[in-house]
């Protein structure tokens, strides 16, 4: 099993299911991914965990930078086929530091490491992947190598206007909804190499359920596999990758926004948060401040500085930065005991989880997303880049889960780049009013109500004999039946992961 920055958590949590069900898991990843998934991991000790090094050199950051060129990708491959065939050799604890296991009968990637599948190929094991979007950008991919034949990927002046309309499983799609790797000849160089290699995964487990994107799973599994070109034969819907019931810590209960929610009334609050990597640029928090201001409704809002880099949960014991210079003179004391501004990690599932918040402003990463569902939150969209335009798209249009904060469109003769794509400004006044739509007016109460089901629905689909739940069975008895056909060969092949 291959580990990236980003996806560790859902990985994590889904490797840690595995290992409970007997199934031999080894992480492999770089240095400072294990000892960061060590140290905040309590049950990291059920699991095994290899460094990816070349012969004694540790690898770090650096290999992935090298891993986005060609020579990058066959070392990084070359490293995991030497780190596996040591693994499973005798001298395994000398080699590598931890006791020789049976040879795997899989490697298992995410999207973005499908380099994986080189050393898979080169072991003679199969290829599995583990899917951490939507299945409707799935779908999108699957379709790449057909949209570059008909000029319709990657986006550009001559195509951006016309409605893509023959994506398996998906309504009509703006181009501008696309990820933002198809937003850029550049870019797209980038996402065609990784949506070529999904199609070559012989397994896909995806991070969702079927009663959130029935339409689309239905149809790659009856439309899509088997067609020229795909590999695959699984596709299992497993989601959501989140830890099963979230028992409130200690800490938590003391955390500054936990204790300031305790004040305030049952499904009031819009909490207001956009991911530990997206900022917003210094003007735009100013007219995000004014239009949470003239909502007139409670708002714990995750305030972080412009350009900032990414944070969690280690950054507790760190001092909070002063915000007060990018937002509105007296704005602080305007909205005292109505709204809240924090600085530092706050604990997001137990936020949208307390009984006072009923909104969530979201950035639409797909982790944020799944956990809005979970707790029935209904949502207010406000994409940045990579998957969150099409996850706004589906919430607002298909799914009728969340209201669309509108941005400001594109001016083709004052376009600058990339850059103002992604962060297009968003007036005050919209601001003020899709808040009020979604806490105080009837369209808030109709998504409010869809989004209560659907957490009644992924409640069914974890549940014993639920979807996702069959779905995780059928992967671990596919596992065992492999590891059973070459133990019946005579291949040392039990049933581990890698």
């Amino acid at each position: 099993m291959n580990l990236r920055a980003g996806h560790f958590t859902p990985f994590l949590i889904f490797a840690k299911r595995l290992a409970s069900a007997g199934v031999t898991v080894t992480i492999v990843s770089i240095d400072v991914h294990i000892a960061e998934v060590k140290l905040r991991e309590q049950a990291a000790e059920f699991l095994r965990f290899v460094e990816l090094r070349d012969g004694f050199e540790h690898l770090s950051v650096e290999l992935l930078e090298e891993w986005k060129t060609d020579a990058g990708k066959a070392k990084a491959s070359r490293l995991l086929v030497e780190a596996v065939r040591d693994m499973s050799s005798p001298n395994a604890q000398a080699l590598r530091g931890v006791p020789t296991v049976d040879f795997p009968v899989c490697v298992m990637h995410d999207m973005v490491t499908c380099w994986a599948q080189d050393a898979a190929e080169e072991l003679g094991v199969e290829k599995h992947m583990l899917y951490l979007s939507p299945v409707g950008t799935l779908s999108i991919g699957l379709q790449s190598e057909r949209l570059v034949r008909e000029g319709r990927a990657p986006v550009t002046p001559e195509n951006q206007d016309i409605p893509i309309t023959d994506i398996p499983g998906l309504p009509p799609l703006q181009p501008g909804d696309l990820h933002s790797m198809y937003q850029t000849v550049e870019s797209f160089e980038w996402a065609k190499y990784h949506e070529h290699r999904n199609r070559k995964a012989d397994v896909i487990v995806a991070n969702s359920f079927y009663d959130l994107e029935k339409h689309v799973i239905d149809a790659i599994r009856n439309k899509v596999m088997g067609t020229p070109g795909v590999q695959t034969i699984y596709l299992l819907d497993v989601g959501p990758l989140l830890p099963q019931s979230p028992t409130p810590t200690a800490l938590e209960e003391k955390d500054p926004c936990i204790l300031w929610l305790n004040t305030q009334k049952p499904a009031s609050v819009l909490y207001v948060c956009f991911g530990s990597h997206s900022t917003h640029h210094a003007p735009q928090l100013l007219e995000l401040a004014s239009g949470l201001e003239a909502s007139g409704q409670p708002f714990l809002w995750i305030l972080r500085p412009p350009n900032s880099v990414h944070i969690d949960a280690s950054a507790l014991a760190a001092p909070i930065p002063p915000m007060t210079q990018y937002l509105p003179p007296g704005f602080e004391e305007r909205i005292k005991g109505r709204g809240m501004c924090y600085s530092s990690w706050a604990p997001q599932r137990r936020i949208l989880e307390h009984v006072s918040t009923g909104g969530f402003l979201s950035h639409c990463g797909w982790n944020s997303t799944l956990e809005g569902v979970c707790a029935g939150v209904p949502m207010l969209t406000w994409p940045f880049w990579l998957d969150q335009n099409f996850i706004s798209r589906f919430l607002v249009d298909t799914a009728k889960l969340a209201i669309e904060v509108k941005r400001e469109p594109i001016d083709p003769e004052q376009d600058l780049g990339e850059y103002d794509r992604i962060f297009r400004r968003v007036k005050r006044s919209e601001i003020e009013k899709q808040v009020r739509r979604l806490m105080q007016e009837e369209e808030g109460r109709i998504v409010r109500e869809n989004m209560q089901n659907m957490k009644r629905n992924v409640e069914r689909a974890v549940a014993l004999g639920g979807s996702s739940r069959t779905n995780f069975e059928k992967y671990v008895q596919l596992l065992r039946a492999k590891a059973s056909a070459a133990a019946f060969n005579g291949v040392n092949k039990l049933d581990g992961i890698a």
